[in-house]
C-alpha cells in the first residue's frame, strides 16, 4: 500500500513539474496583456539624474530634543 502512495506521489509531482507555468505563457498572447505592456510609462533617465534628486528637495532640520 505504501508503494502505491509513493508511486502516486512521484507521478503527481512529475505532472506538476511538466505543466508548471503554462498559463503564464498563454496569458502573454491575450490582447489585455499586450495593451497593458504598451500603455506602461517608464521614467526617462534625463528626468532624474543621480544627486539632483537630493539637491532639488532639501529636508527640514529636526528640532533638538533638549
Amino acid at each position: 500500500m505504501w508503494a502505491f502512495g509513493v508511486f502516486f506521489g512521484l507521478v503527481a509531482c512529475g505532472f506538476a513539474v511538466a505543466t508548471y507555468n503554462e498559463g503564464a505563457t498563454d496569458f502573454r498572447e491575450t490582447p489585455s496583456y499586450k495593451e497593458s505592456v504598451q500603455t506602461q510609462e517608464f521614467p526617462e533617465e534625463s528626468e532624474s539624474s543621480g544627486s539632483d534628486v537630493f539637491e532639488g528637495n532639501p529636508t527640514e532640520v529636526a528640532p533638538a530634543l533638549e
